[in-house]
């Protein structure tokens, strides 16, 4: 079994057994490679076998592509099938080189010669679109399925890329019919963010689950949340709880007080989080009402040992009715803090409690793990 490297997304698949085969069906006008490689690599890191199929640029340039995500390909079991080469009269010092590539069979001759040395491993085809181009869309398309039944047969798994350009409503049939999942891919803004939605999956029951993500340079693909909020009473602990919780962060301060907007970046078990603390002050109160439109979700500081401040608190979360939210009691280390329980009765708030110690970082983590389940679960919901 394989996973593409997204938890959330291999969760709604439950990983990809062997036999099986994923097209990323990918919008026109984004770089189809980047998701094939950040796949390849998850997996080779792991031990697995890998065999790259290359038809749309140089060797070179993959190397230079994959060492743009922090990868020396060098470094791992990598075969590279050159398909490229050829279609340009250029030598290659691939081990495998397929000699016509407007023939898919030749392909498939190369593919069927791997297959008998490789036991088991993850062949991943860097354009589907292109090889349709060269090949001829429905010859191409029968050698494809010959392929996936060797990749059956193998006990291998098979990852292509697709740009969805606009193709003949049959063609894309026939597309969607010789694949065992389809994630369609598509972008939602100017900013990098884009979406993946499983559109087909014969092992399990993840079809309509989608998930957001950005491409990031060295780290490659993450589950992307663009926008969580922190907010709480003053002296609760906000900026320590964004400091335990980021491997960035900006502050403004003045004599130890926060008195700008705190920015972090959360990277954690492959999501990618921008937290943006707001101060306490009155002041800022036209921003905790624009910022209670735009996030995705928020964390809720309270001082475990200051129940005065919980009303508070209370008033401050109006501000974000119906976003995903969690309840960050923060000082639970000491000896006169509420517990979990206590808090939830005195507050009345439908949201999970974390106790948290932002000095040790105990709870952080978990608080925004729980926060970005809720987010994921929120959009699918709609």
């Amino acid at each position: 079994m394989i996973e593409i490297g997204l938890p959330k997304l291999d969760e709604y698949l439950n990983g990809i057994p062997d036999g099986k085969t994923v097209l990323f069906h990918i919008e026109p006008g984004m770089e189809e490679s980047n998701i094939a490689m950040h796949v390849l690599y998850n997996n080779i890191k792991k031990g697995i076998k890998g065999i790259y199929v290359v038809s749309e640029t140089s060797l070179k340039n993959v190397e230079r592509k994959f060492a743009e995500y922090g990868c020396n390909i060098k470094e791992y079991d990598i075969i590279f099938i050159d398909g490229y080469s050829s279609l340009i009269g250029a030598p290659s010092d691939a081990e495998y080189i397929v000699e016509e590539p407007h023939d898919i069979r030749c392909y498939e001759d190369v593919l069927l010669e791997v297959f008998d040395k490789v036991e088991k491993g993850i062949v991943v085809f860097d354009s589907l679109s292109n090889l349709m181009d060269m090949c001829g869309e429905r010859d191409a398309l029968e050698g494809i399925e010959r392929i996936n039944n060797e990749i059956s047969k193998a006990g291998h798994n098979g990852v292509y890329n697709f740009i969805a350009w606009p193709y003949k409503e049959s063609i894309l049939y026939r597309v969607r019919r010789i694949f065992n999942a389809i994630i369609e891919v598509k972008s939602l803004d100017a900013i990098g963010r884009q979406v993946m939605e499983i559109k087909k999956h014969d092992w399990g029951n993840g079809e309509g689950k989608k998930i957001e993500f950005k491409i990031f340079k060295p780290d490659g693909i993450r589950i992307y949340i663009p926008k969580i909020t922190v907010i709480g009473p003053a002296k609760s602990g906000k900026t320590a709880f964004i400091k335990a919780l980021s491997r960035e962060f900006t502050s403004v301060d003045r004599l130890g007080t926060t008195v700008g907007i705190e920015h972090g970046i959360v990277d954690y078990k492959g999501y990618r989080a921008e937290i943006f603390g707001i101060p306490s002050y009155e002041r800022f109160q036209p921003l905790i009402d624009k910022f209670g439109s735009s996030s995705m979700g928020v964390f809720l500081v309270i001082d475990a040992t200051a129940p005065h401040t919980f009303q508070q608190a209370k008033e401050m979360l109006s501000k974000f009715q119906n976003l995903p939210c969690v309840i960050v009691a923060n000082k639970s280390d000491l000896p006169n803090a509420l517990s979990k329980e206590e808090i939830k009765n005195r507050m009345s708030i439908d949201a999970p409690v974390v106790e948290v110690d932002s000095v040790s970082k105990r709870g952080v983590y978990e608080a925004f793990e729980i926060l970005a389940n809720k987010i994921m679960e929120c959009l699918n919901a709609g």
